[in-house]
């Protein structure tokens, strides 16, 4: 009994020893996680310190550069080349398109709508994938004037079409437009006075509308091609056959059709045949000088004075 005795004693004994032994061994641990969380803070504190610190430039010259002239400079080159390759923005010139767009109109045109061309040239094309539709309008080069100067017209017949003016008319393949009369209050933007010495159409051709006008009394050119000829001192004209668009060409004509200069009458569109006769024809604008289609009217001046109907306006 007392030899129980005396080993309970002993393993109770050594059991209270090792206890403290393995507290204490327990100790540093728990320590070193204690020290490692002022180390993780203070890693976060820095790392704040680091993310609130201004970078510091040697002169002031350098910190225009860094913070000014170099990102502005990034935005308009970006910017720059987005208007010279995707979308740009067309100030109408004068009234050759009234009544669909007026002078004082700010166009929105797609530059990509048929390729992509290299910056700052016509003729060089990236990749090309459309060509221009009859109706469209689109913003191009003058052909007589040089490429300081853009015109806004409508493409009125393309590659392979035969094309004549009758009266103002324009037939494409022997074929007339379906000319619908329209009252002038249809169009508040315009001089309400002058208006009222134009007669407005809507012209249908291929499915497409769109607005027309013609002086009441006599316009420009209605006729062509035709050869004039005069005889015994009187005017006489002759009407020739339909012209044929040769390929990559095309015919466009302002839809104030009687106060536009377009292909009727650039460079040699009457030329002097002999004394006396003049033969009146067509001219083509080649697709490398067309620039885009314009499909809005991004907002409107008449001088100073917004006009608020205009704006974000899609064109026909």
């Amino acid at each position: 009994m007392s030899d129980e005795i005396d080993r309970n004693a002993e393993t109770h004994t050594d059991e209270t020893i090792e206890s403290p032994k393995e507290a204490e061994q327990a100790k540093p641990s728990a320590s070193a996680s204690s020290a490692s969380k002022p180390s993780a803070s203070r890693g976060r504190k820095s790392g704040k310190k680091k993310k609130n610190e201004k970078k510091k430039y040697p002169s002031f010259t350098a910190y225009l550069w860094g913070e000014w002239v170099r990102p502005l400079g990034t935005i308009f080159i970006i910017m720059g080349l987005f208007r010279l390759v995707v979308l740009d923005w067309f100030d109408v010139p004068s009234g050759s398109m009234e009544p669909t767009v007026m002078t004082g109109d700010r166009i929105v045109v797609n530059k990509s709508a048929f390729g992509l061309r290299v910056p700052f040239t016509k003729e060089t094309w990236i990749m090309q994938w459309g060509t221009p539709n009859r109706g469209d309008m689109v913003v191009c080069y003058s052909p007589d004037e040089g490429d300081e100067v853009r015109l806004v017209k409508r493409i009125v017949a393309v590659p392979g079409d035969t094309i004549e003016m009758i009266d103002g008319r324009v037939y494409i393949n022997g074929q007339a437009p379906d000319l619908t009369p329209v009252d002038q209050t249809e169009f508040p933007a315009m001089d309400q006075v002058e208006a009222s010495k134009m007669d407005f159409f809507t012209e249908t051709v291929d499915g497409r509308s769109h607005y027309v006008m013609f002086n009441q009394k006599d316009g420009q050119k209605r006729d062509f091609p035709v050869l004039i000829k005069t005889l015994d001192g009187k005017r006489v004209t002759e009407r020739l056959p339909a012209v044929e668009v040769p390929e990559g060409q095309y015919v466009i004509i302002g839809d104030n059709r009687d106060n536009s200069k377009d292909a009727r009458g650039w460079n040699d569109a009457e030329s002097l045949v002999s004394v006396g006769t003049v033969q009146q024809t067509i001219e083509f604008m080649d697709i490398d000088r067309i620039q885009g289609r314009a499909f809005a009217v991004a907002f409107s001046l008449d001088g100073w004075v917004p006009r608020w109907g205009r704006f974000f306006k899609d064109i026909d």
